[in-house]
């Protein structure tokens, strides 16, 4: 069965660039982080992510594993979230969406080349901490950065590829104005990531394309 894959490792794009870091005042309250002037994360957002992934923990057999392995779970899931969000706002600068099927045909793809839609269910909650809800998204924002690499001619596996993603990354940041509630640590505009955040899947996910994605919009 044809394999079919994202364009683009997420690794790539978190490349450190020497570029000013960003800081911000305290966020508003009841705000895990703010972005801009109008967009919020809520506390009460946050958490109900945080409970999709511990109720998909709870209901598997390697339960204890699994949440002794999570890590501190409310800054991974919200640096996952202020990434994801970098990343929607790196394609809306330079034009590029995703439809909806397109989104559903790599997802079938994908589950079909490691055994099945559960089966991809179990290896992202495994090795990513990453609730089944999620999953349209982030195959939705990997797309977004496939698309950036084909429309503006980035060769991901270049330094000077990886270097230009990771510039895109921190000006879509810098856009956003990120400010981010004291515990849950601090915004690294640099890094886009969390000061204090370690998410496995930012660092591991790869995949190789056939043909690669055409960009939209």
């Amino acid at each position: 069965m044809r394999r079919t894959a994202l364009a683009v490792t997420v690794a790539a794009i978190v490349v450190a660039v020497p570029l000013l870091s960003s800081c911000g005042s305290e966020p508003r309250a009841g705000a895990a982080a703010v972005l801009g002037d109008d967009e919020r994360i809520t506390v009460s957002q946050l958490q109900n992510r945080v409970a999709d992934v511990r109720a998909a923990q709870n209901a598997s057999p390697q339960a204890d594993q699994l949440i002794d392995q999570s890590g501190d779970l409310s800054v991974d899931t919200l640096n996952s979230m202020l990434q994801g969000r970098v990343i929607e706002q790196a394609a809306e600068n330079h034009g590029v969406s995703v439809p909806r099927g397109e989104v559903q045909r790599t997802k079938r793809a994908e589950a079909a080349s490691v055994g099945g839609e559960k089966r991809l269910e179990e290896m992202y909650l495994q090795q990513y901490s990453l609730a089944p809800e999620a999953l349209d998204k982030h195959y939705e924002q990997q797309l977004m950065v496939a698309g950036l690499v084909e429309k503006l001619g980035i060769d991901p596996q270049s330094q000077e590829g990886q270097a230009r993603l990771g510039r895109l990354l921190i000006e879509a940041s810098d856009d956003l104005g990120i400010d981010v509630s004291p515990r849950y640590g601090k915004w690294d505009n640099e890094q886009v990531r969390l000061s204090q955040a370690d998410t496995p899947w930012i660092k591991q996910v790869s995949a190789t394309a056939e043909g690669g994605v055409a960009p939209q919009g």
